[in-house]
């Protein structure tokens, strides 16, 4: 019985072990397993924890062949894991995907409904990727210089529970794990960096690994207000499969029960296979009504 779909994609920055940089990733689509893994276990994960336990059942292969998967998973930035999620929806669901958001303007707050195809979502691997970025920040009359990486699915994950009652010092935390070394005047700074650093160092970040936020610019045909706004594709993502996870045990019992399939042969395939099977039933129930 065929299952899974399995594809191989390039990461936008790739996995660095021992200075060398991994672009290469195979993944696979969502099976009824993972579903059901969603419902069972996933709800209890914060999000970050979630992104990285689902892409470990997906990610077939990323990096040398000794790497351990999760680790390697936790290692990746920001935007490589938004453009797994990205490759591993389209597998399974297909190209296209629903959104809606609300007009900005105070006047209007018109809801739109957006038709976005994830081919549009995805940037190609960026150029000159590095693994330790040397920078210069300047303010309040001071240049600081600053050794950093990107942040990762790691340092979310460290951060995850301090987000959730304080995001201003989680965001510091996060940004602080990045940093390697920071100077002024040569000299190291041992007692912190301003906040307007951590300000212009965020954005900087944001123009090296454009793809972990999604920006959707658009304007409303109800007033013509342009404005920009961003996607969560993780959280799209989940909630996305939240909804429809209650349709997966109802989905198998209809599939075991007329062809005599076992649990675990059904749970193999992916959502688009299972449809199939059960168009294909629906259309045969059909026509023993009409005869």
């Amino acid at each position: 019985m065929m299952t899974e779909v399995i594809e191989r994609i390039t990461l936008p920055t790739g996995l660095w072990v021992d200075g060398v940089c991994h672009k290469e990733a195979q993944v696979r689509s969502l099976t009824g397993s993972d579903e059901v893994f969603l419902l069972e276990a996933g709800q209890n994960l914060l999000p970050a924890q979630r992104t990285t336990a689902l892409l470990a059942r997906c990610l077939t292969q990323l990096g040398p062949p000794a790497s351990e998967k999760t680790e390697a998973l936790r290692a990746l930035t920001v935007g490589d894991r938004e453009a797994i999620l990205l490759h591993v929806r389209r597998l399974t669901m297909g190209e296209r995907l629903q959104s809606a958001v609300t007009c900005p303007n105070p006047d209007c707050q018109e809801r739109m409904d957006l038709e976005l195809n994830v081919e549009d979502l995805l940037l190609p691997p960026y150029e000159n990727c590095r693994e330790w970025y040397q920078e210069a920040i300047t303010d309040d009359g001071k240049t600081y210089q600053l050794c950093f990486r990107l942040p990762t699915g790691g340092d979310q994950e460290v951060v995850a529970e301090l987000a959730r009652c304080d995001t201003a010092a989680a965001v510091e935390e996060l940004f602080r794990r990045c940093i390697r070394s920071a100077s002024d005047s040569n000299e190291d700074i041992n007692e912190g960096l301003p906040r307007d650093v951590f300000a212009q160092l965020s954005k900087l970040m944001s123009e090296l690994d454009p793809q972990a936020e999604l920006i959707l610019n658009t304007t409303c045909p109800a007033c013509s207000h342009s404005f920009s706004t961003q996607l969560d594709f993780a959280h799209y993502f989940f909630q996305e499969l939240s909804d429809r996870i209650r349709h997966v045990y109802r989905e198998v019992h209809q599939l075991a029960f007329y062809y005599h399939w076992a649990e675990k042969e059904i749970m193999t395939m992916t959502p688009a296979r299972r449809r199939i099977y059960l168009g294909l039933l629906a259309e045969e129930m059909s026509e023993k009504t009409r005869r």
